[in-house]
């Protein structure tokens, strides 16, 4: 990658300073050079002083989002960051306690969509009639079967019969 014209993305920054891109994007955003939540971050007016926000696009129109920003800081960011081992610290466990209210936001949310779910379908059973097998319904199926097997042979036997005599009258 060539960061001499663009700059340095948050991962290259991570990796001069041993830390991941998420964590660098938060140490950023807790000495306000960057503003938002993960995802939809903006440079503030302390970070336009280091990076430039470039937005891309595929060509592509409609309703879907078609194009996205990426954000390169000079390499002189590095610097002016405050990397004191408490300050990484404190941001690793921001993001630790951001992931687990993420957690447990989504198994709550899922916990609650089973339980209007499992409602739901109780309801439903319980004004759906029995779908049991009715023993009746059967003996007719099986009984309309047998007639069917014994017309048709009824049938094949009867034309075999006129076949035959047909011949007989003929020979004789």
């Amino acid at each position: 990658m060539d960061t001499s014209a663009r700059g340095i993305s948050a991962r290259e920054i991570g990796r001069r300073i041993g830390a991941s891109a998420m964590e660098v994007n938060q140490l950023l955003l807790s000495q306000e050079f960057l503003r938002g939540e993960p995802g939809a971050y903006g440079l503030t007016s302390k970070g336009e002083q280091f990076g430039s926000e470039r937005e891309h696009w595929n060509g592509y129109g409609g309703i879907a989002r078609r194009s996205f920003e990426t954000t390169h800081y000079d390499p002189a960011i590095v610097e002016a960051l405050d990397l004191a081992p408490e300050n990484l610290a404190k941001v690793r466990e921001t993001i630790t306690m951001r992931k687990q209210a993420q957690s447990a936001a989504s198994q709550l949310a899922r916990a609650e969509a089973e339980k209007t779910f499992k409602q739901l379908m109780a309801s439903k059973e319980a004004v759906a009639p029995d779908k049991g097998i009715d023993p009746v319904k059967v003996l007719m199926v099986v009984a309309g079967v047998v007639v069917v097997v014994g017309v048709s042979y009824g049938i094949y036997r009867g034309v075999a019969r006129i076949k035959r005599v047909k011949a007989e009258r003929a020979s004789e």
